[in-house]
């Protein structure tokens, strides 16, 4: 493991330790847990912003809009009628 050495305040520096002596954990074990919570939550969001980018650039293509509109008409149109009910031999 490696050590890291933080200066915070000291308001923050108590608000830590009670909220790590009330989970039962050390306020160490506490600022790491807060750690990689805060990295989660920025690997998500950076996620999101990518997905997004890739989704306006998307809609901008002609040929994206053309299939996209393919697809959303035969989801809402009506299945053709068939003769004779296969599914059910």
């Amino acid at each position: 493991m490696t050590a890291l050495s933080i200066n915070i305040s000291e308001k923050l520096a108590k608000e830590s330790t009670k909220a790590a002596e009330e989970l039962g954990i050390s306020r160490t074990e506490f600022i790491r847990r807060a750690i990689k919570h805060e990295i989660i939550n920025y690997k998500r969001y950076a996620e999101q912003e990518i997905i997004g980018e890739t989704l306006c650039a998307m809609e901008e293509q002609r040929e994206y809009k053309i299939i996209s509109e393919e697809i959303d008409d035969n989801l809402n149109s009506s299945p053709p009628d068939e003769e004779e009910e296969w599914w059910r031999r």
